[in-house]
């Protein structure tokens, strides 16, 4: 692995969930691997019942590799959390999904945007669509905390030259090791809304996320709306349940939230009847009743999991 960076700068400890994705996984172990980032921790933690857990430490013995395997699946949150246990516990924390890829110096750009401020407790860098390398695929993001609406920074590159002063992100995040310690790891919603969440405890505790343009990854979605479309539903009762979760959490008044759902549940439903998953809708409103009657946690801080089996 490649050696320039700055001594004082901290370590950096990548966590990667995988179920069932050793493919792109590896593409993205092996651009980890030119990084100019030198002091690197990457930390896998694998589901699913392939041979990953196998192949993956003779394929990449410097990497480490955990098992999240069991008789219930810990989904993407329980197995980041799983990698905030197992991480060195001087190092900043960086979550990456499996299907990215990375620029050899977007972690040296992120560390370099993290480092200007104390203030700064979390940076994203510019996600690009693998397919279409003009076209930005996360730019930051912002949930309305009045109706939960969703924005992303989507759109020609162009557009997202300048870094910035971001709600949230999700996908790719640089954590400040300080931060961390003050609020601890991910909700274990199994996946979807975990990330804005922790951007907004951040924001609680006094720390902002930012966007830094100069750092770059690729991320392995469709552009085509008919592809990506029918994937956001194909998730529904989590996106239902975690979305009210979240709301109820961090919203700024539930009654217009609610009042909100009714246009929001028609949209998906004319979603679910265009591309034929009707079944999908209905999916949604269980998860949002659900969510709405669902415990959560009210504290800033989440403890990190015990530790389990390390391969």
């Amino acid at each position: 692995m490649s050696n320039i960076t700055r001594k004082k700068s901290k370590g950096v400890s990548i966590l990667t969930p995988t179920y069932n994705d050793k493919v792109k996984l590896y593409r993205l172990i092996d651009s980890v691997e030119k990084s100019n980032y030198h002091n690197l921790e990457m930390i896998v933690i694998v589901g699913g019942e392939e041979n990953t857990l196998q192949e993956g430490p003779k394929k990449y013995p410097w990497v480490k590799w955990i098992d999240s395997s069991g008789p219930k699946d810990v989904g993407q949150t329980g197995r980041y959390n799983l990698g905030f246990a197992y991480a060195n516990s001087k190092n900043n924390i960086m979550m990456i999904d499996s299907d990215v890829v990375i620029e050899r110096d977007m972690i040296s750009k992120l560390v370099e945007r993290l480092e200007k401020s104390e203030k700064i407790g979390i940076v994203t860098p510019m996600i690009l669509y693998m397919g279409n390398k003009n076209w930005v695929n996360q730019a930051g993001a912002n949930v309305d905390l009045w109706t939960g609406k969703v924005s992303v920074g989507w759109g020609p590159k162009a557009n997202y030259l300048d870094a910035k002063q971001v709600q949230n992100s999700g996908t790719v995040m640089l954590f400040k090791r300080e931060l961390v310690n003050k609020i601890g790891c991910f909700e274990n919603w199994y996946m979807c809304y975990f990330d804005p969440d922790y951007c907004i405890r951040a924001t609680k505790v006094g720390y902002q996320t930012w966007y830094e343009p100069k750092a770059v990854c690729f991320h392995d979605q469709p552009l085509d709306n008919n592809l990506w479309r029918p994937r956001v539903l194909s998730r529904a009762w989590l996106l239902g349940r975690n979305r009210t979760l979240f709301m109820r959490k961090h919203g700024k008044n539930l009654l217009v939230y609610v009042l909100f759902l009714i246009p929001l549940l028609g949209y998906y439903f004319k979603e679910s009847l265009r591309y034929k998953i009707i079944h999908k809708w209905f999916e949604l409103i269980g998860g949002t009743i659900v969510g709405f009657f669902s415990s959560i946690s009210r504290g800033i801080y989440i403890p990190l999991p015990k530790k389990l089996k390390k391969v």
